[in-house]
């Protein structure tokens, strides 16, 4: 009896082996094909693009492009690449790949320093986040289109009759004049009361939470604005939406939402990409919940 137990302990045990061996030849055929098989997108990125993006946000897309047979990277810029545009093109030309995509910053230092990236990786779609003259760097253009996020906002709140039963604020300046009057007009008349920042930040936080505490605001909006950070010098019990550069100074307990670049559409736009060509497209932004 018990030789007949210790036998049928040792074919489990057996099976148990084969199987664990046959899944780590099968792990490691995957990323074999995964690190090898598979086309690599390069996302090129500063060190603060990379603590502002919602970790989330890079998963997400590394299984979207694994779906379509590709292969995310994440290359971090160091600080001192911005301070030589020769330093620069020499890192950059040493990434390579199908497709590299550079984040605002050093889309921005290319731009500003008239890199061609897109000669300078002969073998590479080159797709650059900046406005419209970035035209001349990159193959592709990515445009923030950051109302997009906002009306997204705008959809969500008012589909929860909760949110939008008192009036919301919206916390601003004057750089953002024409993004805030478009926030304004996706919401119902009435339901936005803005604060456009005068004088200094610390004036302005308070000039603004007087605001708000005399009409009731228990939640707020904020596009840009400088001087963010002096909104919680003190502890309030306003909840925030925020575009996601700000996300990170808002306490954890008076973040509502995030509005952030749309990761989610790259795939499609890497597939239609063109080297060479030049063109202009728009970077749709989404509205998260946290």
């Amino acid at each position: 009896m018990g030789n007949n137990r210790k036998k049928e302990k040792g074919g489990r045990a057996l099976k148990t082996f084969i199987m664990f061996s046959v899944l780590v030849v099968l792990a490691g055929a995957a990323a074999a094909v995964y690190f090898i098989v598979f086309d690599t997108v390069t996302v090129v990125s500063d060190t603060s693009f990379r603590q502002v993006v919602p970790s989330g946000d890079f998963t997400s897309l590394m299984l979207k492009l694994a779906l379509e047979g590709k292969r995310l990277r994440i290359v971090t810029i160091a600080d001192r690449y911005f301070n030589s545009p020769d330093l620069f093109r020499a890192r950059l030309a040493s990434e390579g790949g199908s497709c590299v995509i550079l984040t605002p910053v050093p889309a921005a230092y290319a731009v500003i320093n008239s890199v061609d990236v897109s000669a300078l990786l002969p073998d590479t779609v080159v797709i650059g986040i900046h406005d419209g003259t970035g035209t001349a760097s990159f193959d592709v253009t990515l445009v923030s289109d950051e109302l997009s996020g906002w009306t997204a906002v705008a959809s969500a709140l008012q589909a929860d009759q909760g949110s939008m039963s008192r009036n919301i604020g919206l916390v601003y300046e004057n750089l953002v004049d024409e993004l805030a009057q478009g926030i304004v007009g996706a919401f119902p008349a009435g339901h936005i009361t803005e604060m456009r920042k005068e004088g200094t930040a610390r004036m302005f936080a308070i000039a603004s939470f007087n605001t708000m505490d005399s009409q009731g605001i228990v939640l707020a909006m904020c596009p840009y604005v400088t001087g963010f950070a002096s909104f919680f010098s003190e502890h309030h019990s306003v909840m925030w939406i925020v575009d996601y550069r700000f996300a990170p100074t808002v306490p954890d307990a008076n973040l509502y939402g995030v509005v952030t670049p749309d990761l989610g559409s790259l795939p499609a736009i890497i597939k239609a990409a063109e080297k060479g060509s030049r063109t202009a497209l728009p970077l749709t932004y989404v509205y998260e919940k946290r």
